[in-house]
């Protein structure tokens, strides 16, 4: 599932996500990786819930927790223009100058340009450009339906209790935005 690649380390982006979450524990799986993950507060209304599910997921596999804080202004409701991309270059600026792949868990039916192969395709591009080929991006899960991706932390054991989803920031979580209405669907069908 994951790229054979030689880079010795991995940088998961972890939001505290069910997403993220099995991200995180398939790279776990592969010992001969040094796998950490970076938890990014960029002044989303979720962002303490958020870290201190990323906080509990790396604790719970073994990975070191990076933080980065940026300031973007203010948060639109819903999809976030080049929020992704931001997350990819905030993981590349501080991977440091060796070899490394940025893991990220995007999955197909979003309708989010920033969740598709062409966004993995465009943004491997740009890392090539900013350091020739010595960083990767992967997004093991982009073909993957959020059905597919949930049934695969289900079979793994994932500790979802530890995952938080709520856009809103509640606690406990609001049940009606967009994340906590998939969460409640996808718990139903589990």
């Amino acid at each position: 599932m994951l790229a054979d690649d030689a880079s010795p380390s991995r940088t998961v982006l972890l939001s505290g996500g069910v997403d993220s979450a099995c991200l995180l524990a398939l790279c776990a799986q592969q010992p001969e990786h040094h796998v950490d993950a970076l938890f990014v507060d960029y002044g989303q209304a979720a962002a303490a819930a958020e870290h201190d599910a990323a906080t509990a997921i790396a604790r719970a596999y073994g990975a070191d927790l990076r933080h980065a804080r940026v300031s973007i202004g203010r948060i639109p409701t819903g999809e976030i223009p080049g929020r992704n991309a931001l997350l990819v270059y905030l993981a590349m600026a501080t991977t440091g100058p060796t070899p490394a792949t940025i893991m990220i868990g995007i999955h197909a039916d979003t309708g989010y340009r920033d969740c598709s192969p062409m966004f993995v395709e465009a943004m491997q591009v740009s890392l090539d450009a900013h350091r020739e080929g010595t960083l990767q991006l992967a997004a093991p899960f982009v073909t993957w339906s959020k059905i597919e991706v949930y049934a695969y932390a289900h079979t793994m054991s994932i500790p979802l209790e530890l995952t938080y989803s709520c856009e809103a920031g509640s606690t406990p979580p609001c049940g009606a935005c967009p994340s906590c209405r998939d969460r409640e669907a996808l718990d139903a069908r589990a």
